[in-house]
């Protein structure tokens, strides 16, 4: 499935375009390292809040806004933005966590 996911995306999207698809399920993944795998392509943005944070990757293709815990555990995937087609997929909060 992933050298799938691959040629799909370098024949369609020759420039990285889906760098986040190649990583399956993000929930899988604490915050360094995802910051490990994407540090090369992808310029990163922390906000803090009180109980969480907001991770924001972006590059010239697309977006991701993702929260995690203050220590890094992945909570859920916010925002998903693709520039060239002009689409945003916001995902609705989850309902076991307690955003504050």
């Amino acid at each position: 499935m992933r050298r799938l996911i691959w040629w799909l995306s370098y024949v369609f999207f020759p420039e990285g375009f889906s760098d986040f698809a190649y990583l399956g399920d993000l929930s899988k993944y604490h915050l360094k390292e995802m910051q490990s795998k994407l540090n090369w392509s992808w310029k990163e943005e922390i906000t803090l809040y009180s109980s969480y944070q907001l991770v924001k990757w972006s590059n010239r293709h697309s977006i991701y806004i993702i929260y995690y815990t203050l220590v890094g555990d992945f909570i859920q995937i916010k925002e998903e933005v693709w520039k060239k087609e002009n689409e945003i997929f916001i995902h609705p909060l989850r309902k076991d966590y307690e955003f504050k």
